[in-house]
C-alpha cells in the first residue's frame, strides 16, 4: 500500500485547499481525509521525504517541522482567534511524519479539550468551499509574516 502523504504530495490525492505552505522540505495542508463536513483549522505538516517519525529525521528537517508548526499556530490565532494550537504526532496508522496542528476556540468547553476537540458540537465545520477559505486566509497570512 502506498503512503497516503507521498500521494498528496505526488498530486495522486485532491486536498480540499490546497497546499497551505511548501517548500523543498515540508508542506502542511488542512486535514479533510475524512467526511465532509471537517472541524476547521485541523491542519497536518508532512515531510517532504518519507521518513516515519522524528527519530528519522534530518536536523534540517526536524527544523523545519518545528518553525513550520510555530508559523502554523500563529496563522490560526492571528486568522481564526485561536486561543490555544494542540500539536500532535502518532504516526501508527501512516508512517511518514506528519503532525497535527489543530486550533482550540475560545468558546470550547473544558470537556472538549485536547484529544476530545473534535467532538465538540458547536466546533466550525466546513465542506471544501470553507477549507479552501480558511486555506486562502492562513496562505495570506503565512505570505505575510515570512
Amino acid at each position: 500500500m502506498e503512503c497516503l502523504f507521498c500521494q498528496i504530495q505526488q498530486g495522486q490525492v485532491p486536498v480540499p485547499g490546497g497546499f497551505i505552505y511548501e517548500d523543498e522540505l515540508v508542506c502542511a495542508t488542512h486535514y479533510s481525509y475524512d467526511t465532509m463536513p471537517v472541524y476547521l483549522g485541523n491542519l497536518v505538516v508532512q515531510t517532504k521525504r518519507h521518513a516515519p517519525t522524528f527519530a528519522d529525521l534530518t536536523y534540517c528537517e526536524a527544523r523545519a517541522v518545528g518553525l513550520l508548526v510555530t508559523r502554523l499556530s500563529r496563522a490560526l490565532k492571528a486568522c481564526v482567534g485561536a486561543e490555544r494550537s494542540y500539536v500532535v504526532f502518532f504516526g501508527e496508522v501512516v508512517p511518514h511524519l506528519h503532525v497535527f496542528v489543530t486550533a482550540r476556540y475560545p468558546d470550547t468547553p473544558p470537556e472538549y479539550w485536547r484529544s476530545n476537540i473534535s467532538a465538540w458540537p458547536d466546533a466550525p465545520r466546513g465542506g471544501p468551499e470553507e477549507v479552501s477559505a480558511l486555506c486562502d486566509k492562513l496562505r495570506a497570512y503565512l505570505a505575510q509574516t515570512v
